[in-house]
């Protein structure tokens, strides 16, 4: 069995709109924003994988899981696609962000390389033992996606929601 995690709620009191140089600046603030606890009950695991950025490792330290911590389980970094003064909605900028994600035209990671890093991480895996994963919302689709393709089944609905476990369970 594994078991899917998206951090918990992070609590962004942010302006709406920015300019390109305040986006960036953003997208490494979120990361250390407060995040908004809940009660949440965890399965039983054998092992806690968990991403390196700070909102994922605060969030294992909450549920007080002996965590395996990952590189290879951090969030598609965003970065403003062109410079500008203007402010525009930070909505526009994660969707344009994301789009050339999704085409393999970003300037940094694609979504090529992060099928490539989610498929090294599950080939790393022990999958005869129950197994939880802490991470972010794109990644964490991307690796259910993968997950899919190699036999595992489990609902996640269009969007994954915070501080909710989705599991996945294994072809026997």
């Amino acid at each position: 069995m594994i078991y899917l995690l998206r951090h918990f709620k992070v609590i962004d009191g942010s302006e709406v709109m920015m300019d390109s140089e305040r986006f960036n600046n953003w997208v490494y603030d979120y990361d250390h924003y407060e995040l908004k606890y809940s009660d949440l009950s965890l399965p039983i695991v054998e092992k806690v994988y968990c991403s390196t950025m700070e909102r994922c490792t605060r969030s294992a330290n909450y549920l007080k899981t002996d965590s395996i911590f990952r590189d290879e389980l951090i969030e598609v970094a965003s970065k403003a696609s062109f410079k500008t003064c203007i402010k525009l909605p930070k909505s526009f900028w994660l969707i344009i962000d994301r789009i050339l994600w999704y085409f393999n035209i970003s300037k940094h990671e694609n979504r090529c390389d992060t099928i490539l890093r989610a498929d090294k991480f599950i080939d790393s895996l022990d999958t005869s033992k129950d197994i939880l994963v802490i991470s972010h919302g794109l990644f964490l689709n991307v690796l259910y996606k993968r997950l899919k393709l190699r036999g595992y089944h489990g609902y996640i609905g269009l969007a994954m929601k915070n501080a909710h476990v989705y599991k996945l369970e294994g072809v026997k």
